[in-house]
C-alpha cells in the first residue's frame, strides 16, 4: 500500500484557512464587537464619531527585525482597515509617535517614512473623503525637546500639514492640536511660538485638546478604569517633562483653554482621569470640570493590549468607549493548537495509512490512501 498526494493538499488547505482566520477574520470578529458609546438616546446623524489612535511607531531602518516590522504593520493595517469599514468614523486623530525613527532621519528619509504612514492609514491631504485623517507629532517623530531638529519640524509640517499649535473645527466642534515638546516653558524659539499661539486661542469656545504627552500626573494611580481589561499600573512614577508635560504647563493649558476634554498618548497605557477645580489641592480661580483620556498604543510592539478609543461628540456630551484589538497571545495559541492538530493528521496519514485505527479495506478505506493492493472481496 502507498499513499498519494491528498494528505499534503489537505494540509496546505488547512494551513491556509488557519492563516486567513488568524490574520484577518479574527481581527474582523474582535473589532466587530466594539460599539460606539451612543448613550440611552442612541447616536444621531449630527453626532461626530471619532477614532483616537496613538503611538503607531512605524519602524524604520535602524531598529527592529524585518519580520517584526512586517508582522506589526500587517496587524495595524488589518485592524485599521476593519475598524474603518465596520464602524465608519467621521474623522481619525493620530495622537503622535506616528513613526519610530522620525527623530533620527533627514528630510529625504522622513518623507519616505511619512509616505509609509500614508500608505497604511491614509493620506492627510485627501479632500472630501471619509474618514478624514488628522495627525499631530510626538517625540519619536520630532525628538524630545532638547534634541528637536528644525529640519524635521519643517518636514513634519510639509508632509502632514501641521504646525506647532493648530485649531480645527469639525461639525462645529473645536479642536486644539498641541505639540507637546514645545511646552517646555524654557523660552526657546519653538516654545515661545507655541505659547504665543495658545494665548491667541484662549477665552473662546471651549475646545477638545489633543496632544501627545499626558497632562501632569505622578502616576496612573490617579486613573479610573476604561474597560474590564484595563490594569492600572500604580508603581511607575512619571517624570515631569519626559513622561508628562510639566505641572506649570498643565496649569497654563487649563487656565488658557478650559478644555471640554483632553486626549493624549505617549505612555502606551490607558488612563481616564477627571480634572475638577473642586479638588482640594487645586489653586486655580477658574472653574473647570473635564476628563483626560490617555490612549493605549495601537502597536503590538508596545504590549499585547493595543486599542483605540471610539468617541461620540455632541453639544452636550463627549462619550468614550475603548476598542481592544486582537491579542497576540490568542493568535499564538490558535497557531499552536492548529499546528498540533496538523502534525497528528500528517503522522496518521502520510505514507503510512495503516497507523490509522481503521485499517483500510474496501468498506472503510481512507480517501487519500491508494488501496489497489487490497484484494477486493
Amino acid at each position: 500500500m502507498r499513499c498519494n498526494i491528498w494528505p499534503f493538499l489537505y494540509f496546505l488547505l488547512y494551513a491556509f484557512l488557519v492563516f486567513v482566520f488568524n490574520e484577518s477574520i479574527l481581527f474582523y470578529l474582535t473589532i466587530w464587537k466594539c460599539e460606539w458609546p451612543c448613550g440611552e438616546k442612541g447616536c444621531d446623524s449630527k453626532d461626530l464619531k471619532v477614532f483616537m489612535i496613538s503611538d503607531t511607531h512605524l519602524l524604520g531602518e535602524r531598529l527592529g527585525h524585518w519580520l517584526d516590522k512586517l508582522k506589526r504593520e500587517w496587524q495595524m493595517k488589518q485592524s485599521f482597515r476593519h475598524a474603518v469599514s465596520i464602524h465608519k468614523p467621521d474623522v481619525v486623530f493620530f495622537l503622535g509617535d506616528l513613526l519610530d525613527e522620525g527623530k533620527w532621519s533627514n528630510s529625504q528619509k522622513f518623507s519616505e517614512y511619512a509616505n509609509q504612514f500614508k500608505n497604511m492609514f491614509g493620506d492627510v491631504n485627501r479632500a472630501g473623503e471619509k474618514p478624514e485623517i488628522i495627525v499631530l507629532s510626538g517625540n519619536h517623530d520630532l525628538g524630545f525637546h532638547d534634541y528637536i531638529n528644525p529640519e524635521i519640524v519643517d518636514s513634519f509640517r510639509r508632509e502632514f500639514k501641521r504646525s506647532l499649535i493648530d485649531e480645527v473645527y469639525i461639525k462645529n466642534h473645536r479642536f486644539v492640536l498641541i505639540t507637546s515638546m514645545a511646552l517646555e516653558g524654557d523660552g526657546c524659539r519653538l516654545c515661545h511660538e507655541a505659547e504665543m499661539r495658545l494665548k491667541e486661542l484662549r477665552n473662546e469656545k471651549a475646545p477638545i485638546v489633543l496632544q501627545h504627552y499626558p497632562l501632569y500626573r505622578k502616576s496612573d494611580g490617579e486613573c479610573e478604569k476604561l474597560d474590564y481589561l484595563h490594569e492600572i499600573d500604580e508603581e511607575e512614577i512619571y517624570r515631569e517633562r519626559w513622561d508628562t508635560i510639566s505641572k506649570e504647563s498643565t496649569e497654563k493649558l487649563i487656565d488658557w483653554l478650559n478644555p471640554r476634554a483632553v486626549f493624549d498618548g505617549h505612555s502606551h497605557k490607558m488612563c481616564k482621569k477627571r480634572w475638577t477645580s473642586k479638588s482640594p489641592q487645586d489653586s486655580s480661580s477658574k472653574d473647570y470640570d473635564f476628563y483626560e483620556y490617555t490612549v493605549n498604543s495601537f502597536s503590538w510592539r508596545n504590549g499585547d493590549k493595543p486599542a483605540l478609543l471610539m468617541v461620540v461628540i455632541n453639544e452636550e456630551n463627549i462619550l468614550v468607549n475603548s476598542c481592544r484589538l486582537p491579542s497576540e497571545f490568542v493568535q499564538f495559541v490558535i497557531y499552536f493548537i492548529s499546528g498540533a492538530i496538523a502534525c497528528i493528521f500528517l503522522i496518521l496519514s502520510w505514507c503510512n495509512c495503516n497507523l490509522w485505527p481503521l485499517r483500510p479495506t474496501r468498506k472503510n478505506s481512507l480517501p487519500w490512501c491508494n488501496n489497489t493492493g487490497i484484494k477486493n472481496e
